[in-house]
């Protein structure tokens, strides 16, 4: 099987699932959104995915084996988010040592969304021989 194929097959799995039979409300639902996959989702990014090979057509293996790896991380076969799957050499570990200890962390999270650093602002106290400002750093 293609990486290509792989990718496809897994990307199929996440948003449409198993097929369905029967009569309900909920089989109507999942019948609409394999429809949504089948006829909206699937050509669109295709198309997608072909416009930006067009200048880089050797980039196409790497391309679904990187999609591919993504979705077989983070995603499991019914669409949400987990963590179980993190081989060791997926270099989520960070290697912190100190003058004391050897330590390391695990990151399950790691590529997989960005969180912002941000400065921390302190109040300040100023005392002068009369009067006394105090500057909230308080920000909402």
């Amino acid at each position: 099987m293609s990486k290509e194929q792989r990718f496809y097959d897994a990307l199929e799995d996440i948003f449409v699932g198993a097929k369905v039979e029967g009569e309900s409300g909920y089989i109507n639902l999942m019948r609409i959104k394999s429809r949504y996959y089948e006829e909206g989702v699937f050509p669109k990014l295709q198309k997608d995915i072909n416009e930006a090979l067009k200048d880089f057509p050797e980039f196409k293996e790497e391309l679904f084996d990187k999609l591919y790896t993504f979705f077989n991380h983070y995603f499991s076969e019914s669409g949400s988010i987990y963590f179980r799957y993190t081989p060791i050499h997926q270099n989520v570990y960070e290697k912190v040592y100190t003058d004391d200890k050897d330590i390391i962390l695990f990151w399950k999270t790691h590529m997989l969304y960005y969180v912002k650093t941000d400065k921390l602002f302190k109040n300040l106290e100023v005392k002068t021989e009369e009067f006394k400002f105090f500057f909230d750093a308080f920000w909402a």
